[in-house]
Order: structure tokens, then C-alpha cells, then sequence
């Protein structure tokens, strides 16, 4: 039978806009252990699982030479003293628990995601890889003939040549910052450097372990048992061991024969977040490079087809910053695409944005930064960023409003102060 009183939406007219939301920002617990290690706690009673991040001050920064502290950070699930490589892997799969490495500039993580039930279990394990591992040669032989296969392959494309190439320009040939590698450094990578950096910088390194998720008494109380006995030192602090040194702005190509396509990068130092003009920055990038629907998008994707993506970005660091252009296009398109990042940018630097457009990519961005913060692992995750800086997930709030307030006028005033055209490194990677 028909429900005749059924009331149809009416589909001509489009939905009302809800304004968007202020972040919900979740309460984190902190406290340090005897022996210096600092523990950082985000509790969620809701979830079944916790994230563990154990966070070193042992990234590239720190090595003596390449390759050196990612070896070290990878090689803890390796083998410990009472366990080989494939007694832990057995044990992590078990327990159903996840584990992971990163080694970064600054910081190397071992992050750990675990069923509350098995959190004995798989935290003792976590402490054993960092305070017993014993890097065995052949697992080692085996890490650094893998690594440098993926290094190998990557040579090969034009983006990772072109963005080799603008780092070492931006920062220096021989700066951490500019992570330069060669075959040869494989090679040259011996157990006994890796031990003793793992010693050092990982074993009795500097750390904050961050735990998210259902972090109750018994979670706390087995990393405070497996970790309060962990030595801590203090290397050496950072910001007097290297010095930039960055090559003059200009055109550059690094060559790739063979190649059908160009990769292009185009970009300069650029806004640090702590730094007042940080939320300006990030709005005037997102309209020309940042999202979908930036003009760099619409003009070189849309309308001429040079490319399937490009994109800008800005990336803070602790010691510098830089922004960048990415692009790979056809090399019979590379002159002409160039051209057009420029023109594009000419136009942020003499047309102020329509108040339509800015209120459309300052509700993006708000939404992408609610996102950002969306969850418990996603407030741990930002936080965890944040508190390199001395700060935490309240710079969102100040962020957003920030983004807000910023004007059209303001927008005119960054482009023409940060986007200067003969401050640019431009980076071609393919056939000249």
C-alpha cells in the first residue's frame, strides 16, 4: 500500500550550510620516570586497544654517517638476547599486536598496537628490542642488501632525483637535512657503528613513550616495570653540530636519460610553526597548491592536462623549514608548466583572492584540521608532533582562528614577502 504522506526533500534546492565545529580536544597526563624517561598518556576507556610510540632522539641528525640511524632503529625486531627475529615476529602475531619503525631527521619511533589483554606480554617484548637487541650480522647482511635494492629503483625515477637535488641545494650537500645517499654508503654501513649508535642514542638515548587508546592502571604500571630500569644519557645537543649551507637560487637539472617524463620542484625556505605568519602561510598555500581544488590543480590539471597532479606543501622543522611545488609531467610539457606556477603565483602577488574562494578553502582547512584531530590516536598522533615544539593540540585552536581572521590583503602581503621569484630553486629531473 502507498504512504502517501511520505514528505519528499526537495532536491533543487542544496542543503544548509552547518558551521563547522571547534576541535574537542581530549586531556593528556604526563609524568617522568626515575631515570629521566618522559611518559606521555591520552586515556579513551571506549577503545579495546592502545597505541604505544616510543620516540628516540635518534634520527638522521645524529648519525656519524649515512645510513646509520635507520639501520639502527630497524634492526631492534632483529634479534635480542633471548629471542631471534622470528621468535619476536612469532610472538607479536600471537598476540594479534603491530609493530612498526620510522627513523626521521630528529626523531626514530617504535610504535606498538596492542589488545589491553595482552599488554604484558607485548610492552616486556617492546622493552627487550630496545634494552637487548644485539643487531646479528646476517639479519644485518640481509636489511642493507634490501635497502639497497629500494634505493636502486628509486634512482631511477626523476622525483626522487629532482627532490634529492632541491634538498641538497636548499640545505646543504652535507646537512642531515638534505639525507644525501649513495650505493657506495651501503656498503660502507659496519655492526659495530650501528651498535654502538643503537647504545648511545636508542639503548640509553633520550625517549618519550606516548600511549593512546585504553590506557588503564595495568598498561601504565607494565611500561612504568619494563621501562623505569632503562639508562638515559644525554647526547650531544643538536643545534651544535651542523650548519646550512645552501647553494644560490636559480635554475637546476639533474639529467635521466631514457626518460619520458620531467619531474619538477619548484620552492625555497619556507614558514616554520611557530612563526607568526605560519597560519596565513598554510591558507595562501592551500589555495594555490594545497588541495584538490587549488588554482594549480585547476589550471595545469583541468584546463591544460600537462600533469594528473600537482601540489604545495609546507614542511616545519625543528632547526628549518621549506616549501615546495611538486609536479611530473611530459618532458614537452616542463617549460611550459614552469611557466604557468609562475603565473599563478604572480596572480596571488597582484589580485586579491575573491571573498568567495577564501571562504571556501578557509572552511577546507578547517575541516581538514578537524580531521587532523579526529579520535584518540589522531589527538596522540598530533600531539606527539607538537611537543618537539613545546607545544601541544591547543595550537590547533589557535590555528583555526588564526586562519579565520586572516584577510584577502593579508594573503596579497605573504605571497609578495615569501614568493619572491629570484629567492625560488627550480629543479628539473629528466631529458634536457
Amino acid at each position: 500500500m502507498t504512504n502517501h504522506n511520505i514528505i519528499h526533500p526537495d532536491r533543487t534546492q542544496a542543503p544548509a550550510v552547518a558551521s563547522l565545529s571547534i576541535p574537542d580536544l581530549l586531556a593528556y597526563r604526563q609524568f617522568t620516570l626515575p631515570n629521566g624517561i618522559e611518559i606521555v598518556y591520552i586515556h579513551d576507556p571506549a577503545q579495546e586497544v592502545f597505541k604505544m610510540d616510543i620516540i628516540f632522539e635518534a634520527g638522521v641528525y645524529h648519525q656519524p654517517c649515512p645510513l646509520i640511524a635507520s639501520t639502527a632503529i630497524n634492526m631492534l625486531n632483529e634479534g635480542t638476547r633471548h629471542h631471534t627475529a622470528d621468535a619476536i615476529a612469532d610472538l607479536f602475531d600471537y598476540y594479534g599486536a603491530y609493530t612498526d619503525f620510522n627513523c626521521g631527521l630528529h626523531k626514530a619511533e617504535l610504535n606498538l598496537i596492542s589488545l589491553n589483554k595482552y599488554a604484558r606480554e607485548t610492552i616486556a617484548m617492546l622493552a627487550e628490542m630496545v634494552e637487548e637487541s644485539i643487531v646479528p650480522s646476517h639479519e644485518l647482511d640481509i636489511y642493507l642488501t634490501n635497502k639497497r635494492q629500494e634505493f636502486l629503483v628509486q634512482t631511477e625515477k626523476t622525483a626522487y632525483l629532482a627532490r634529492k637535488k632541491f634538498c641538497a641545494l636548499l640545505f646543504g650537500e652535507t646537512h642531515p637535512y638534505a639525507n644525501q645517499i649513495h650505493e657506495e654508503d651501503f656498503s660502507q654501513v659496519d655492526r659495530a657503528t650501528v651498535e654502538n649508535f643503537y647504545r648511545r642514542y636508542i639503548r640509553n638515548g633520550r625517549c618519550r613513550i606516548m600511549i593512546c587508546g585504553q590506557v588503564n592502571d595495568e598498561v601504565l604500571q607494565t611500561v612504568v616495570r619494563c621501562f623505569g630500569s632503562l639508562g638515559a644519557s644525554h647526547p650531544t645537543p643538536e643545534s651544535s653540530l651542523h650548519s646550512f649551507h645552501p647553494a644560490s637560487a636559480g635554475r637546476y637539472h639533474v639529467e635521466k636519460k631514457d626518460s619520458v617524463q620531467s619531474s619538477i620542484r619548484i620552492g625555497k625556505k619556507g614558514v616554520q610553526l611557530q612563526e607568526k605568519d605560519y597560519a596565513g602561510f598554510m591558507l595562501l598555500n592551500t589555495i594555490l597548491g594545497g588541495y584538490f581544488g587549488s588554482r594549480l590543480m585547476s589550471n595545469i590539471r583541468e584546463e591544460k592536462g600537462y600533469t594528473y597532479g600537482i601540489s604545495s606543501y609546507n614542511v616545519s622543522m625543528p632547526l628549518n623549514s621549506y616549501w615546495c611545488i611538486t609536479t611530473d609531467v611530459n618532458n614537452e610539457y616542463t617549460e611550459a608548466t614552469i611557466e604557468e606556477i609562475f603565473k599563478e603565483i604572480r596572480q596571488l602577488q597582484t589580485h586579491p583572492v575573491a571573498s568567495e574562494e577564501l571562504a571556501l578553502v578557509k572552511n577546507f582547512l578547517h575541516g581538514d584540521l578537524l580531521r587532523e584531530l579526529d579520535g584518540v590516536f589522531a589527538q596522540s598522533d598530533a600531539l606527539k608532533q607538537k611537543l618537539n615544539y613545546g607545544l601541544d593540540n591547543r595550537f590547533y585552536l589557535d590555528l583555526i582562528q588564526r586562519i579565520k581572521q586572516c584577510s584577502a590583503e593579508d594573503l596579497l602581503y605573504l605571497a609578495n614577502k615569501y614568493w619572491k621569484a629570484e629567492e625560488m630553486y627550480v629543479v628539473t629531473a629528466g631529458i634536457s
